[in-house]
């Protein structure tokens, strides 16, 4: 006999009002099938199932561990500058993590992982403390920036980190040093959760698998505050002169095969600046960014991808790597 389908909608109802009622009770604020668009810079995709707001590291795990106690899934946001969620939005509670504290201690950061990287920068600049300079304008939270090791011109976040706290799956709060996470260009164990066999971070990987960022430390050196700020202001300039700012998009969408021979060049000798699928275009400023324009939809920008890297595979034999992270789907 089939199911019935009003009824298996009547249960799938109440299942996600009790869950509801009990994330209410544990989790003041939380809100219900909230659009996420607002919040990423692509400014699309559709709601979360749940929504909470951390402002600090222990509102971070209490949320965590509400979620896991009524086995939802779980999804932690950022400024959302290098996730693309899809138009059917994104199931559990998502939480946005706002924990911004920072304290200085001679050459020591500590800052949480909820903290807008490009003002921590700003700040540091005008005490007259670098070590983080090189990232002054790259978009996205401190914890965004440890997960996928942000950085340009040779340096990244890697660099300069000293260690980072995570809580686990278990909700278990832990300090680990960068060697445990499997640091690569754009990428860290957190990100990728499959370290090659054989490196230190291998051993770990079922411990970290799942873990999130509340904080980290960074080693920070002197400066000169007119110095560092006119670096930071070159770097705009550079950055506004050669990226498509008026559009809405995560930056650079493919990781670059090699320094010699980055993403956008293979795109813009395959001839697909300017190709558009749907409302998402290869911006024809630089090559490696896929543009929303408006009335844009998440599945635009996919298929846009999906079209990139075939015929780049096709033209030159190198298959593009995703850089963007893609969340939620049906």
């Amino acid at each position: 006999m089939s199911p019935d389908p009003s009824q298996t909608r009547r249960n799938d109802t109440g299942r996600r009002d009790a869950a509801l009622a009990a994330l209410r009770r544990e989790l003041p604020g939380v809100r219900a099938d909230v659009p996420l668009a607002p919040f990423c810079a692509y400014r699309v995709g559709g709601p979360a199932q749940y929504l909470v707001e951390a402002h600090d590291a222990g509102a971070m795990t209490r949320a965590l561990s509400v979620a896991r106690g009524l086995d939802l899934a779980v999804t932690v946001l950022g400024q959302a500058t290098n996730v693309l969620v899809a138009d059917e939005g994104v199931r559990g509670l998502v939480i946005l993590a706002r924990n911004g504290e920072q304290e200085i201690d001679d050459d020591v950061l500590a800052v949480g992982s909820g903290a807008v990287l490009t003002q921590v920068i700003a700040d540091l600049a005008e005490r007259s403390l670098g070590g983080l300079e090189f990232a002054g304008n790259i978009p996205g939270s401190v914890g965004g920036a440890v997960v996928g090791n942000a950085g340009a011109y040779g340096r990244c976040v890697a660099d300069v980190l000293i260690d980072v706290t995570l809580v686990g799956p278990d909700g278990t709060t832990a300090t680990v040093a960068p060697d445990a996470l499997a640091f690569a260009y754009r990428t860290s164990v957190l990100k990728s959760g499959s370290p090659d066999e054989g490196t230190t971070a291998a051993a770990d990987a079922g411990r970290l698998d799942g873990a999130v960022v509340l904080g980290a430390r960074f080693r920070l050196t002197p400066g000169s505050r007119s110095a560092l700020l006119d670096e930071i202001a070159r770097d705009a300039e550079l950055r506004r002169s050669k990226h498509p700012l008026e559009y809405a998009s995560c930056g650079s969408y493919f990781k670059n095969p090699s320094p010699e021979r980055p993403a956008a060049r293979y795109i813009e000798e395959t001839g697909l600046k300017g190709l558009t699928v749907g409302r998402a275009r290869v911006s024809q400023r630089h090559a490696n960014f896929l543009v929303a324009l408006d009335g844009a939809f998440a599945a635009d920008i996919q298929a846009l991808a999906a079209e990139v890297k075939r015929r780049v595979l096709e033209e030159h034999g190198v298959e593009l790597e995703e850089e963007v992270v893609r969340l939620g789907g049906a």
